[in-house]
C-alpha cells in the first residue's frame, strides 16, 4: 500500500514516538506521552506508522498567535527505513508546509538539535557542537581529554566534589539550585556579551523535564553546597547535554564542573550509548569571541567537532520579519521568555 501523509494526533503518538527513539540521534525534546503542543505531520502504510514530522508549537497564546505561532523542530524528519525517506522525505516536507500555511503560522524553526542532514532552509543558521563517541572504554576516553582538562578533573576529584545522579523526584529536590546557578551562569554570559541567548524556563518547564524518564541530572557538591549542575537529555542512542550552570567562584576553586562532565561521560558510557552530544558551540570562533570560553570548554573532552544545518522554513514572509526583528530583542525576551 502506498504511504500517506496525515496530520499528527494523539492515536498516532505512541509508535511515532517509538520509531523516534531508535534513531541514532533521536528527538531530546520530545515528550514521552502527548500533549496539546505537538504538531506535525505522520507517515502511515497499512494503518502503521512509518515516519513523520513532529514539533512543538510555540507563540499561539491569546496574543502572541498573531506574530509569533511558530513550530519548532528539534529533529530531522524520521523515517522507518532509508529507502521510505529517499522516496517521501521531499512530499513529507511540502505537506508540512501546507500543513503549517493552512494554520496560519510564521516560520518552521530548526533548533540546535537538528542533526545529521540538509533541509531546505529560506533562512541558514549553521550551528555546531562536539560529539564524543562512546564505544570506547573509560581509559581511551581518558586519553581523548585535553591534559590541561584532566589536571582540573583530578583537582575536582581530590578537593571532595561529591556527584550526585539524579533521576525523577529525586531530581526535583534541586530545582531550585538548578535555576539558582543557570540565572548565576546567563548574568556572568551576559557580562561578556549582551546578546547572548540564553533564555531562561519556567519551573514549571524544567519540572516537566526532570520527571521526563529520559533526563538525569548531575548535581556537583562541594562544602556542602550544590556548586555545580548539568542536565542530561537521552534519545535514540545519543545523550545530549542540555542546560547546566555553575557556582562561579567554588567552580574556579574545585574545578566541578570539568568533574561533573566526566562523571557524566563515564555514567553513558557504562549504560552503552552511543555518543554524548555536548549541546551547541560557536561555529569556528577565535579567541576575541565572547563564547569562546564555552567553546574551549566543550572541546576539551575530545568530541569531534561537528557542524550542522540550523535555520528557519518560512511561512509568512510579512510576519516572518516582525517575529525575527522581536527575537533580536534579548533584553525585551528575557522579561517574556515564557510568553512565547
Amino acid at each position: 500500500m502506498i504511504p500517506v501523509i496525515v496530520p499528527l494526533i494523539e492515536v498516532y503518538y505512541s509508535d511515532f514516538y517509538t520509531l523516534v527513539q531508535t534513531a541514532r540521534w533521536g528527538n531530546p525534546m520530545l515528550p514521552d506521552v502527548y500533549d496539546d503542543s505537538l504538531w506535525g505531520d505522520i507517515v502511515l502504510q497499512d494503518d502503521k506508522v512509518v515516519g513523520g514530522w513532529v514539533g512543538t508549537l510555540r507563540g499561539n497564546g491569546h496574543l502572541t498567535k498573531y506574530i509569533a505561532k511558530s513550530v519548532y523542530f528539534d529533529a530531522y524528519p524520521i523515517f522507518q527505513t532509508q529507502e521510505l525517506e529517499q522516496s517521501y522525505l521531499t512530499r513529507l516536507i511540502g505537506t508540512v508546509k501546507q500543513h503549517a500555511k493552512n494554520e496560519h503560522i510564521v516560520m518552521l524553526n530548526l533548533t540546535h538539535w537538528v542533526r545529521g542532514k540538509q533541509l531546505p532552509v529560506d533562512i541558514e543558521g549553521t550551528q555546531a557542537t562536539f560529539c564524543l563517541s562512546l564505544h570506547s572504554d573509560q581509559e581511551a576516553l581518558w586519553a581523548k581529554v585535553e591534559s590541561k582538562q584532566r589536571n582540573c578533573i583530578r583537582k575536582g576529584e581530590k578537593s571532595g566534589v561529591r556527584v550526585e545522579i539524579c533521576q525523577g523526584g529525586k531530581s526535583l529536590q534541586y530545582l531550585s539550585d538548578f535555576q539558582r546557578l543557570r540565572q548565576t551562569t546567563q548574568q556572568h554570559a551576559i557580562h561578556k556579551n549582551a546578546n547572548a541567548s540564553m533564555l531562561l524556563k519556567s519551573d514549571d518547564f524544567f519540572t516537566e523535564k526532570f520527571t521526563d524518564p529520559k533526563s538525569t541530572l548531575f548535581v556537583g557538591i562541594v562544602e556542602d553546597k550544590v556548586a555545580a549542575v548539568a542536565l542530561m537529555l537521552q534519545a535514540g542512542h545519543t545523550v545530549y547535554y542540555y542546560s547546566g550552570g555553575s557556582d562561579y567562584e567554588l567552580n574556579q576553586k574545585y574545578s566541578c564542573s570539568a568533574y561533573l562532565i566526566w562523571k557524566a561521560i563515564c555514567y553513558y558510557n557504562e549504560k552503552g550509548m552511543d555518543c554524548f552530544d555536548m549541546g551547541g558551540v560557536p561555529v569556528h570562533p577565535d579567541e576575541s569571541h565572547p563564547a569562546y570560553g564555552v567553546y574551549r570548554f566543550k572541546k576539551s573532552f575530545g568530541g569531534e567537532y561537528q557542524e550542522f544545518d540550523g535555520g528557519q522554513i518560512v511561512i509568512s514572509p510579512v510576519r516572518y520579519k516582525i517575529l525575527h526583528w522581536l527575537l533580536g530583542q534579548r533584553r525585551l525576551l528575557r522579561m517574556f521568555s515564557n510568553k512565547l
